[in-house]
């Protein structure tokens, strides 16, 4: 998103950020374990999407795709192979889950991953009947950590996170505000969303020198 034609037609090598090998992804909170999607979740992550489809539409139309066990299991096998890492590593997807009962809460995960400026866009979604307890904030501020966080600390060593939705999606919004984020990006009725027309394009970003991937929060500087 937000990217000029001549930066997608004629990429540059820019810092040339490559991923570890393997990609780890095991992140805990104090009610959240934050981790990779095995074969045996498809059962769990199909029923939490169907279960919130009227709740994911329209800001996520990739849930109308996941119709069934085979379908689902399949996402699940080529988020697996993303964790191989390296150079052709982009985008994994990786589940929410409760720490204490294990039950599937919702997903998470990095995509668009940029090796020229060492930056990626994080995203998040919460099944229905558990929206409103803060989850998704909680678990938003780990992936931030992970994402930001030395590679040698089981980070991905990346300098830069971007958070978008539309201005329609005012839940969604509150997410990167709560977390105290940089607004970044108002771009006018350049989000189209089904059943809204277009909308605004809001964007937030953060910095690795913004972030406490210790504590999973922002820095407050000693001024503030």
């Amino acid at each position: 998103m937000t990217r000029c034609a001549s930066e997608r037609n004629f990429p540059k090598p820019g810092l040339g950020w490559t991923a570890p090998e393997p990609v780890n992804c095991r992140l805990e909170t104090g009610r959240l374990l934050i981790r990779a999607y095995t074969l045996e979740d498809a059962p769990a992550l199909l029923e939490a999407i169907r279960a919130s489809l009227d709740h994911l539409l329209p800001w996520m139309p990739w849930a109308t795709g996941h119709t069934s066990v085979a379908f689902t299991t399949k996402y699940i096998a080529e988020q697996m192979l993303a964790q191989s890492g390296g150079e052709k590593f982009n985008n994994i997807g990786v589940g929410i889950f409760d720490k204490a009962t294990g039950e599937f809460l919702g997903g998470t995960g990095v995509h668009d991953i940029r090796r020229d400026t060492a930056s990626c866009e994080t995203g998040y979604w919460i099944r229905y009947d558990r929206v409103g307890r803060g989850y998704a904030s909680e678990a938003c501020a780990r992936v931030l950590s992970w994402a930001l966080g030395d590679p040698n600390a089981g980070g991905l060593g990346l300098r830069r996170v971007r958070i978008y939705c539309s201005s329609a999606n005012v839940p969604s919004s509150r997410i990167p505000e709560r977390l105290g984020l940089t607004p970044e990006v108002r771009q006018r009725q350049d989000y189209y969303v089904e059943g809204h027309g277009p909308t605004d394009r809001l964007g937030w970003g953060v910095m690795s020198d913004e972030w406490d991937c210790v504590n999973h929060r922002r820095v407050v500087s000693e001024s503030a």
